[in-house]
Order: structure tokens, then C-alpha cells, then sequence
């Protein structure tokens, strides 16, 4: 009778790449020392087309330290996210002065512009700025909340607070087009030779065809 191969299996053993590692070492995100201290200019170390997370920890602070640990596995394993860490002496030194920390640990998260995310302490709020720097778009379009917003949708601020379409924000750097797209909205979404549903399910063929998600 041949013999059959017996495998064994170890629950707490995976293998990654040939080497032997545990699952609690795959979760955590990697996190680079950018200063201890000294001024850093943020473009420096933003991530191309991702999202940021800059954290400010005490470095003689042993609970700071165990924050720091618990952030690593408590952001998404993504390449588009990283972690950098600032260590300080005191509250005193250039870089805390630079980007206005007045305690710590602090997390300021960036999208890929630069712009500001979420200045933080709490996990769960770092995590939501993540998480809208993850959904952001690939175009440099104009958010609600920016200055210009009211005079580019031609809406006042009360109605943009309700959020306007990723679609529309693709559009909104170019007059043109964003005009000529309100006139065709105003086709797409009324009755007329095509009744409105119809117009909807041609819409979302074309969508299912191109595989757009809009």
C-alpha cells in the first residue's frame, strides 16, 4: 500500500515570501522616523498619489510609545498609507513650533496634496481621516468646504454641506463643461420623448459598459 504524505498543520505559523512570520507582525503598518525635532517641510515626506499620517510622540513617553504600537495595527495595510513619526523632547522644539503642536501625541493626517485631513489624538477620527484621504479622487477637484466652492457649484454654502457628486467634482475645473453638464442634468433627471427611468437605465448600461462607477 503507498503511503500518503502527512501534513501537519501549525495555526500559528503562516508563511509570507518564504519565511516564517505570525499574523499579528503581517498587521502592522510600517512607520519611518522623519525628525526628532528638527523642521521638515511636509511635501517631503507626503506619499505619491496616497495618504499621510504624520504622528507627534513624547520620546521619553512609555504610553506614547504603546500608542504609536497600537496605530500601526489599527491603519489599513495599504501601500497608499503611511506612517511617519516625529519624536520630541519637548513641546518647545522647531518642528512642534512649525506645525503648531501643542500636545502630544497628535496625528495630523494629509491627503496627497498636502492638505490637512484630521489633526487628532483619537484613533478613531485618525482612522476616519484615512479613510476620506483613501476615497479622494485622482483629480485635484474643489471640496465643499473650499473657499471657491460656493461660486464654482453656484450653491450656497447650506446647500453644499449636503455634498455634491464625485462626478460633478470632476467637472468643476472646467466652467465649460460643468455648465453644458447642468443643462444635460436637467435633461437626464426630468420626462420628455425618453421618460426619466428610462434615461436612467440607458445611464447605467453606458456606466456597466465602461465599467464607471458613475
Amino acid at each position: 500500500m503507498q503511503k500518503r504524505p502527512i501534513f501537519l498543520a501549525l495555526p500559528w505559523l503562516c508563511v509570507v515570501g518564504g519565511g516564517l512570520s505570525s499574523p499579528a507582525v503581517q498587521a502592522q503598518s510600517r512607520a519611518e522616523l522623519v525628525s526628532k525635532g528638527e523642521r521638515f517641510e511636509i511635501k517631503q515626506v507626503l506619499k505619491a498619489e496616497g495618504t499621510t499620517v504624520v504622528l507627534f510622540v513624547q520620546e521619553t513617553s512609555v504610553i506614547e510609545q504603546q500608542f504609536l504600537t497600537d496605530l500601526k495595527t489599527q491603519l489599513p495595510k495599504d501601500d497608499k498609507v503611511i506612517l511617519d513619526v516625529v519624536r520630541l523632547k519637548a513641546l518647545t522644539a522647531p518642528v512642534a513650533l512649525q506645525y503648531r503642536i501643542k500636545a502630544t501625541p497628535t496625528a495630523i493626517v494629509y491627503d496627497r496634496f498636502g492638505r490637512e485631513l484630521a489633526r487628532t489624538s483619537q484613533p478613531d477620527e485618525i482612522r476616519a481621516g484615512v479613510r476620506k484621504g483613501m476615497l479622494m479622487g485622482r483629480i485635484k477637484w474643489i471640496d465643499e468646504d473650499d473657499p471657491k466652492a460656493p461660486e464654482v457649484y453656484g450653491a450656497p454654502p447650506e446647500a453644499l454641506k449636503q455634498g455634491i457628486p464625485g462626478i460633478v467634482k470632476t467637472m468643476a475645473l472646467r466652467p465649460e463643461a460643468y455648465k453644458m453638464f447642468n443643462i444635460m442634468s436637467q435633461i437626464h433627471f426630468s420626462d420628455g420623448f425618453l421618460k426619466r427611468r428610462e434615461h436612467e437605465m440607458i445611464a447605467a448600461y453606458v456606466s456597466s459598459l465602461n465599467k464607471c462607477k458613475f
